[in-house]
């Protein structure tokens, strides 16, 4: 029968082996740490040393304080997501449907905080918004918090506003802008224009972001942990950390706050999707057509100023602030006292180097691996007949709804036992399963723009389903490949969410090292680490582009 089906579909041994293959290997990544996860919940004891069954670990469930907690971790995550909207959405459109002059600056701006991290943001705005001591309060007098829930979602918002730029903008890109024409025609002005006509179009992208935006948020390790910890504010994510870290370790309770969070960002996902599935939109996209700009006219310095705060908020005053302490001995409003000895601190520490250079193994290593395995099912899902690729592809993306730190706990129940524990190989099969759905996505973008035409010339003269793949497809495929790459080298390089809970003392990663000098208070030394590491993503990005002269656009829209 199977044999039958093969044959009526016309794909070959090879494809149905390489597609059971990859199936088989992106099912064990997903589904065997997350059931561990589940069967850690109805067990008593620490991960390797399990005892009976029990239902005391979701006691927790029955407290008020557990909800509340819940409660707090939604109210984050959607103040966050509603911040990313307000900032993304404006510049997106004022880029693509403006005649604004700088759109280069401003496209930069707005996708620059994309490429560098929430943990380090937050870091910055701990000089910036301090409630006592803070640059903004001593400078101008304003009365900045980021110790606070709404300091939370400030700082995560304005670091999150990079995916809500990139949806929208590849989506008014692709819009047919006669509609808009058309509502013009009929006596509509601009305001009804855009809130009838062009958001309605280019919903489904609207909500992707915000919902991708809100699932991330939820799960938000690095921003929570050292603007909420000082505070005594604890959100699902920094639950887990503190019941599987600090002693003595709750790993029960931690697992039930784990799957909570899970369940919380896969309903989310469902919820998203049914919403899209239930209306009804027009087309975007289609035949020809050419983009409309409209006039801003006296309104162009107030654009201009807008996108300007939101380029100081997020990329200028952050950097100068972690340049400004970590020449300075102590936090100070002043532009004095310069010394190197943070830095000199910070490079004589013992494990830096090795620390470095783990990272740096990690992020290449992991990125083409995940590359490779991604760049496979994206050509699976979108170019063979093979029975079953959409249940690929659905597998493949499940992890854009697991967070990181929840992703870390089911790492240490599903592999603590395994050989390969304590080493960089667990970093790399978590990092590989979180990040998946990135290169799916973007490495798919990049094939349903290769003509089918170019294989099956290539199958018609002979050549086999691989043979096809190597040298005519991955040719073509190669810049979206190596984009791809670099996007997930910035992603391994800068993750803690995850890190924090699987690194020790022989695989410390270079954020949770940065981390750790939080925790100590010695917040100038921090600060050297943070720039290092945004220094070394920035050349990262400069050598790709400007050196090798490589697009990054296929990754990012």
């Amino acid at each position: 029968m199977t044999i039958r089906l093969l044959r009526a579909s016309g794909v070959t041994p090879a494809e149905f082996a390489i597609l059971s293959s990859v199936t088989l290997l992106v099912l064990w990544l997903v589904f065997y740490p997350t059931l561990w996860l589940g069967w850690a919940a109805f067990h008593k004891g620490a991960p390797g040393d399990t005892g009976p069954w029990t239902l005391d670990n979701f006691a927790l469930l029955f407290e008020g304080s557990y909800w509340r907690l819940v409660g707090r971790s939604l109210y984050v995550g959607v103040g966050i997501t509603l911040v990313a909207t307000l900032i993304g959405v404006p510049l997106a459109w004022l880029t693509v449907k403006t005649d604004m002059p700088c759109k280069r600056l401003v496209e930069l701006s707005a996708i620059l905080p994309f490429f560098t991290s929430t943990f380090i943001g937050g870091l910055a705005w701990i000089f910036l918004g301090n409630p006592t001591n803070g640059l903004l309060k001593l400078w101008l007098g304003l009365p900045v918090n980021v110790y606070s829930m709404s300091g939370i979602i400030w700082v995560t918002g304005i670091y999150m506003a990079p995916y809500m730029f990139l949806f929208t903008a590849a989506a008014l890109k692709n819009m047919d802008t006669t509609y808009e024409e058309a509502s013009f025609m009929c006596g509509a002005g601009l305001w009804r224009t855009l809130t009838r006509v062009t958001l309605p179009l280019i919903l489904p992208a609207l909500l992707s972001g915000m919902s991708l935006v809100l699932v991330i948020s939820m799960g938000i390790f690095g921003v929570a942990a050292i603007l909420g910890f000082p505070a005594k504010i604890v959100l699902l994510a920094t639950e887990i950390y503190a019941k599987s870290v600090l002693t003595p370790p709750n790993y029960g309770a931690a697992t039930v706050c784990g799957l909570t969070l899970m369940g919380i960002t896969a309903g989310l996902i469902v919820l998203q999707r049914w919403i899209l599935r239930s209306g009804s939109y027009a087309l975007v996209g289609g035949r020809g057509f050419r983009l409309k700009l409209y006039p801003l006219g006296k309104w162009t310095p107030v654009a201009l100023a807008a996108c300007s705060v939101y380029a100081l908020l997020a990329v200028i005053l952050p950097g100068l602030v972690l340049i400004k302490t970590s020449f300075q001995s102590y936090p100070t409003p002043r532009f004095s006292q310069w010394t190197l000895d943070n830095w000199t601190a910070f490079f004589e520490k013992a494990d830096l180097l090795q620390t470095l250079l783990r990272s740096l193994y990690l992020s290449t290593f992991g990125a083409t691996f995940c590359v490779v395995l991604t760049a496979v099912i994206a050509y699976i899902v979108h170019r063979s007949n093979v029975p079953g690729r959409r249940f690929l592809e659905q597998v493949s993306v499940m992890p854009i709804g697991i967070p990181g730190i929840v992703m870390g706990l089911a790492m240490i129940w599903a592999y603590i036992v395994w050989p390969i524990w304590g080493s960089i190989w667990v970093l790399v099969i978590a990092y590989m399963t979180l990040f998946m759905p990135y290169g799916v996505r973007a490495l798919g973008a990049t094939i349903v723009q290769i003509h089918p035409e170019l294989e099956e010339s290539s199958r018609v003269h002979g050549a086999s389903w691989l043979r096809t793949f190597w040298r005519v497809v991955m040719p073509l495929l190669r810049p979206g490949i190596y984009s791809t790459w670099i996007l997930l080298f910035i992603i391994f390089i800068r993750e803690i969410s995850a890190a924090v809970l699987l690194t020790s003392i022989n695989t410390r990663l270079f954020p949770v090292l940065i981390f750790e000098q939080w925790t100590e208070g010695y917040l100038n030394v921090m600060s050297a680490g943070a720039l290092l590491l945004s220094l070394i993503m920035l050349a990262v990005i400069a050598l790709f582009k400007w050196g090798f002269k490589i697009d990054l656009s296929p990754a990012y829209r």
